[in-house]
């Protein structure tokens, strides 16, 4: 049953990230614009002056929380698909999230430059999992664990408030037909069920630890 557990909440988050992988690499090649994602990016926040929008050469579109910078990669900067536009959309989401005064934003702005950096705790969690079955080792998981499984809940309030901001906003965004904007929803709403599947991994793995010591007390 143990080795079950640790099989399935593996399972979870490894599936969560391959769903994030899959959900871009679909959607790649599906033309919903002519515009492109800065300009799209730019529509849809045009009342957030003090939000800026730059191209990065990284692979990954971020937020920067220090600078208060979208920094959208050269394939969505320039793409049209329903990835390159979905993407730079869910980090504009997060900036207005900051910009209404987050308090977890704020409080991890002075350790971190973008709250992506934070989805290495699942992988982290992933690891540690694979090698916990000794009693000592499961009360350190489920520390360890429990912390993560906070961060991770706090990251999908955040990420749900922000697609839900983007979902009410992007309609006025008029380089983009409306019989397009189902795309961008579906897209949105895939990216926060991955998120969910990596959270009940999580939960999985507590309860494994939880189970590893029940096993050694009984």
């Amino acid at each position: 049953m143990i080795d079950m557990l640790m099989y399935i909440s593996n399972g979870l988050i490894v599936f969560g990230f391959i769903g994030y992988l899959l959900l871009i690499l679909i959607n790649k090649n599906k033309k919903i614009t002519d515009s492109d994602g800065f300009n799209i990016t730019k529509d849809i926040l045009h009342e957030y002056d003090s939000i800026n929008i730059i191209e990065t050469k990284s692979l990954f579109t971020v937020y920067n929380i220090k600078r208060k910078v979208i920094k959208i990669s050269s394939f969505c900067y320039y793409g049209k698909c329903t990835s390159d536009i979905a993407i730079p959309l869910i980090e504009s989401g997060i900036s207005v999230v900051d910009n209404n005064k987050n308090k977890f934003i704020k409080m991890v702005r002075s350790v971190i430059s973008n709250l992506k950096i934070l989805y290495i705790l699942p992988i982290i969690a992933l690891l540690i999992n694979s090698v916990t079955f000794q009693i000592t080792d499961a009360r350190i998981g489920i520390m360890l664990l429990a912390t993560f499984l906070l961060i991770n809940y706090v990251l999908m309030g955040i990420k749900t408030t922000a697609v839900a901001w983007v979902n009410d906003n992007i309609k006025k965004v008029k380089s983009i037909k409306k019989e397009n904007i189902i795309f961008i929803n579906k897209f949105l709403n895939m990216v926060l069920l991955c998120d969910k599947f990596i959270f009940f991994g999580e939960i999985v793995m507590i309860i494994r630890f939880v189970a590893i010591l029940l096993e050694f007390n009984f």
